[in-house]
């Protein structure tokens, strides 16, 4: 859910967003955004049927002349003064929303969970748990429901503990059968596991620093 969120927003973001003054200061202020999501926004204006790169265009151009103007206001550039040309840690806008988005969402878990619904107990029980980030940030969220916290925690950990057990024998089958007796359709029937196993330990690709700070 939160990689389909991210996708529509940088979508909306080039659509919409982008030739906006105020949301373009904001860029421009913060440098641009963070490495991940700048290629992604790249990508997704370079599809042929999309003309958002007069967009990207935009806030580039603003950029430099940020830069431009950094550049001129010092006669000898200072050390010190380097890294303020690189994007401001932690400010970009993309990453922020999806944090928020992630907030809002952990919130909303621990609220359908305290409710004691059956369905969703059951539900959540059955699932393949969380990535490890954002379990962490749902433990750190149970503070909001002090009533019901270590009753809650017990139940994310049984969670987690079940599918890491299950990943952990996985992996142990996936390097079982990296010996010369099985074949190649042996290997690729578990081959997903490597990818799954990353996943659940690094949470998906881009996630960012902002999910742990935010779960704090």
């Amino acid at each position: 859910m939160e990689e389909e969120n991210e996708s529509k927003y940088v979508n909306d973001y080039l659509s919409e967003l982008v030739m906006d003054s105020a949301a373009r200061q904001k860029i421009i202020e913060s440098k641009g955004f963070c490495n991940y999501h700048f290629y992604k926004l790249l990508t997704a204006a370079s599809k042929p049927a999309s003309s958002d790169g007069h967009g990207i265009a935009l806030i580039n151009k603003s950029i430099i002349e940020a830069l431009l103007r950094d550049f001129h206001k010092q006669k000898v550039l200072q050390v010190s003064s380097c890294d303020k040309m690189l994007a401001a840690e932690n400010s970009c806008p993309i990453c922020v929303y999806i944090a928020q988005f992630s907030e809002r969402y952990a919130s909303k878990i621990l609220e359908l969970i305290s409710s004691e619904n059956e369905e969703i107990l059951n539900n959540l029980k059955n699932s393949r748990g969380f990535c490890i980030p954002h379990f962490v940030m749902l433990i750190h969220k149970t503070a909001v429901v002090p009533f019901q916290n270590q009753k809650i925690i017990n139940m994310l950990m049984e969670v987690e503990e079940k599918n890491l057990c299950r990943l952990h024998s996985e992996l142990s089958e996936y390097i079982r059968r990296q010996s010369y007796e099985f074949s190649e359709k042996d290997r690729a029937a578990i081959a997903s596991i490597v990818t799954r196993s990353v996943k659940k330990i690094s949470g998906r690709l881009g996630i960012g620093k902002r999910i742990h700070e935010n779960s704090k």
